[in-house]
């Protein structure tokens, strides 16, 4: 048996913190970490809890939450023992004769049964191989993701092999490398797979969007079987609704349950099961560059062997002008306009975000509707590495007043502090953020209340610490901005030439210091319609034309990115 102690480590640590779902993997994990069982034990559940659910230990699986994709702990269980070839995780052998159908793209070949608990019919297969078909069109085709490498004849031939067969619990499918075939001029952690489906998921949404997530798996062991399973969830749910648009099967992901609107303050790593609503994490990558921003993480990770994931998330970034860090506070912004949040031209998602309900979560204790106000990070709810909590405070009676957060964090620790400015009747907002001070973590910003309907402060902490990441804040109202203070109101100074503008008008903005910047213009629907800047600009007020665009009068948004900051502008375009 190989010692994997690190790694079990660096699992058990994504999974540790907040208490989540209680899946049977995390209850098999935690038995593992308390030294009642041993690794190979623990490998051996894990199988079982999507192979054979109903004799696993009802210790493990009696009142938990059930695991919809069984690839993580298929996955857990082979890295737990150190092989690839493990015959509980390999191809099933199905419980009558074994029947096999072809997909119209030649793609695929499903396997199946008529008889047995397997059972199914030659309706429900075709349903599979056309689900199949259109996953491959999509994020092979059109978005040109590695596809899936030869399996050596494995199967019958060199198609895609689906299985379909029962699965017990509530495991939909599963996608696994087990015994399955390495090319031995792959580059890179390359590996072939195949996809399990359950013979008895009901509803053709869901079934169509199992296929569409089973093969991002099978995409993303072409790139990298090493990769951490945090990130292939994110995406394969996240490519659910990029291969099915019309069913939205994924929005049960972020309407109750741990997510990351609900649960802000957990780690972005955070397994079982938040790691289904994180598709935010790689939606956010897909809106702001392209799909081609999320496929150029996996195509960073199959340049290093072994679990390179963060690397590759700072690679992706840096192309991009940002740091991992950048564009995860970044990330703190973009989840708030999220829900009832979301208007068309904040920047933030598409449209599709405003059915994201009930939307971000301000804990009681972090909603400040008179001041002077004070709180913590408050019991049970600490923010985790990579973690955020939104502090909100309404500003209706402060109009006249400026309002000064005084942050403190836990010293010694990494801390970041960002501000949003919401405007509701204006469809407009701000946002910065800052470095709190790296010794005692204090940072006091002031924000002038004129013309906004809400402050949200959002304490973020950036380190690695096994110790309480505790802070604590105190909120007042004050004539003026604090000398000394970042003062947040709008320091871009963005302005259209006229509102309403003609189509040869111009925006400005005011670039505190050198630096990137991105200029979008969002239609009413929430389409970026014309990109007016993507590069670097001196500091200064620089000016960018509207000349070119060949927009349509009617009613625009113009979206400013820079500097660690976002703005926003209505704008009438005329004739």
């Amino acid at each position: 048996m190989k010692s994997n102690l690190a790694l079990i480590g660096s699992l058990l640590l994504v999974l540790s913190g907040t208490v989540l779902g209680d899946t049977p993997m995390e209850r098999i994990l935690s038995a593992l970490e308390a030294g009642e069982i041993s690794e190979a034990e623990a490998a051996e559940l894990l199988l079982m809890s999507v192979n054979d659910f109903e004799n696993v230990p009802s210790r493990f699986t009696e009142g938990a939450d059930s695991e919809i994709c069984g690839t993580p702990a298929m996955m857990e269980a082979l890295r737990l023992v150190g092989d690839t070839d493990v015959p509980l995780a390999n191809r099933p052998v199905l419980s009558g004769p074994e029947y096999t159908l072809d997909s119209p793209s030649g793609h695929f070949k499903i396997h199946w049964t008529d008889s047995g608990a397997d059972a199914t019919n030659s309706s429900y297969v075709n349903s599979i191989a056309l689900a199949a078909d259109s996953a491959w069109a999509v994020q092979c085709d059109q978005m040109e993701f590695f596809q899936p490498p030869p399996d050596n004849n494995v199967g019958g031939d060199n198609k895609y092999d689906i299985y379909v067969k029962y699965l017990s619990g509530a495991t939909l499918g599963y996608t696994t490398c087990s015994g399955e075939y390495h090319p031995p001029d792959s580059t890179h952690d390359c590996s072939a797979s195949h996809i399990v489906m359950n013979n008895n998921i009901t509803s053709i949404g869901t079934r169509v969007c199992t296929v569409a997530h089973e093969f991002q798996h099978a995409i993303q062991m072409s790139y990298d079987y090493n990769e951490p399973t945090w990130f292939m969830e994110n995406c394969a749910v996240w490519m659910e609704e990029m291969t099915y648009p019309d069913y939205n099967d994924y929005l049960q992901y972020i309407s109750y349950g741990e997510n990351a609107l609900r649960y802000p303050w957990l780690d972005i790593r955070t397994g079982a099961m938040y790691w289904y609503g994180a598709f935010t994490w790689p939606w956010m990558m897909w809106d702001r560059w392209g799909y081609e921003s999320v496929r150029s993480v996996w195509e960073y990770c199959a340049e290093t062997s072994g679990n390179n994931m963060l690397a590759a998330h700072d690679d992706m970034f840096a192309d991009h002008g940002l740091t991992f860090e950048q564009f995860f506070m970044d990330y703190s912004a973009w989840r708030w306009f999220t829900a009832t949040n979301w208007y068309s031209g904040c920047g933030m998602y598409n449209p599709e975000a405003a059915l994201w309900l009930p939307g971000p979560r301000v804990l009681p204790y972090h909603e400040a509707s008179s001041l002077p106000f004070s709180g913590d990070q408050t019991t049970n709810f600490e923010p985790e590495q990579w973690g955020i909590h939104w502090i909100r405070v309404t500003l209706d009676d402060y109009q006249d007043e400026w309002i000064e957060f005084d942050f403190d964090g836990r010293d010694g620790f990494e801390w970041d502090l960002g501000v949003i400015m919401q405007d509701l009747d204006g469809d407009r907002h701000y946002f910065e953020w800052y470095d709190c001070d790296p010794s005692s973590g204090d940072l006091t910003v002031t924000v002038g209340a004129s013309g906004w309907d809400y402050a949200i402060f959002i304490p973020a902490f950036i380190s690695s610490s096994p110790l309480d990441h505790l802070y604590t804040f105190d909120i007042t109202a004050i004539g003026t901005g604090l000398e000394g203070s970042p003062d947040v109101t709008d320091q871009f100074d963005l302005d259209v030439s006229s509102n309403p503008m003609p189509a040869n008008g111009s925006v400005s903005f005011n670039m505190p210091q050198a630096g990137r910047a991105e200029i979008h213009v969002y239609d009413m629907s929430g389409r970026v319609a014309a990109t007016l800047l993507d590069g670097e600009v001196p500091a200064g007020v620089n000016t960018v034309e509207f000349q070119g665009t060949d927009l349509s009068s009617g009613t625009y948004f113009i979206m400013l990115f820079a500097d660690g900051r976002m703005a926003s502008q209505k704008v009438v375009l005329a004739e």
